[in-house]
């Protein structure tokens, strides 16, 4: 092999191997980047993560905060009035001892009490809204029958009576009061027994952060769209309740 022939093969295998340095450069390049892009989505998955686990904290923080005024509510009241918590919210729970007479849907004096230190603590939280729940044994109403068809309809004249007093004894804004009867159909204790019956007689107070409305009128059945709840700005966390007593005819 002649002398330039020697040199010729020694430049293309520097050439190659510059070549080949050259696409591995590329590719460890092409790698960083990746890398880099990984990184920095990773970065800020992390801190959207983080803002979730803050707020997160902050709205446990708040909600325990309300759960302490509903328990310290229910302390003032006494007779037997609870808090507890529940898949819809906090609940405020009044045995029905507290407000009525067996099969009466008339607050008594010691109910018209309980109810205005209720009002109290509507006034002095004026973002929070509730829901009177009514609630009864499954016994069906034997003395009182003249005045009531059902439980449904007393567990509902129940909480209309509370309504009634809270927005117009103690002014509470009609719109941050709402009502609903369930007569037995919500038991937290069984029906068997008596301490159970004393149970499910109750009045819950639910207390609502964000209460739905109705979509606008535009959006119905007739234009085929989806009607959508909408609801109002979130304001305040809740609680619930508990008690018992022996059942008594209706």
């Amino acid at each position: 092999m002649s002398k330039y022939g020697k040199y010729a093969k020694f430049f293309l295998l520097i050439a190659f191997a510059g070549m080949s340095g050259c696409a591995e450069l590329s590719e460890l390049r092409n790698l960083n980047r990746r890398q880099a892009i990984t990184i920095r989505d990773q970065s800020d998955e992390i801190a959207r993560l983080n803002r979730q686990l803050s707020s997160l904290a902050d709205k446990l923080k708040a909600s325990e905060e309300e759960m302490n005024k509903l328990r310290k509510l229910a302390r003032s009241i006494g007779e037997g009035v609870t808090v507890r918590d529940t898949f819809e919210g906090p609940v405020l729970l009044f045995p029905e001892k507290v407000l009525y007479d067996s099969g009466s849907a008339t607050i008594k004096p010691t109910g018209e009490k309980a109810l205005k230190k209720m009002a109290d603590f509507l006034k002095e939280n004026p973002r929070i809204s509730i829901r009177i729940d009514g609630h009864t044994d499954t016994d069906p109403i034997m003395r009182t029958r003249h005045l009531w068809d059902s439980n449904h309809h007393l567990s509902a004249a129940r909480a209309l009576s509370v309504f009634h007093f809270l927005t117009k004894s103690e002014n509470i804004p009609e719109g941050k009061v709402h009502v609903a009867g369930f007569g037995p159909n919500r038991p937290i204790a069984s029906n068997s027994t008596a301490s159970g019956k004393k149970e499910n007689r109750r009045v819950e107070f639910l207390i609502l952060t964000a209460v739905a409305s109705l979509p606008p009128k535009e959006t119905s059945l007739i234009t085929g769209q989806e009607p959508i709840l909408e609801e109002q700005p979130e304001e305040a966390p809740a609680e619930i309740f508990e008690e018992t007593e022996e059942g008594e005819e209706k």
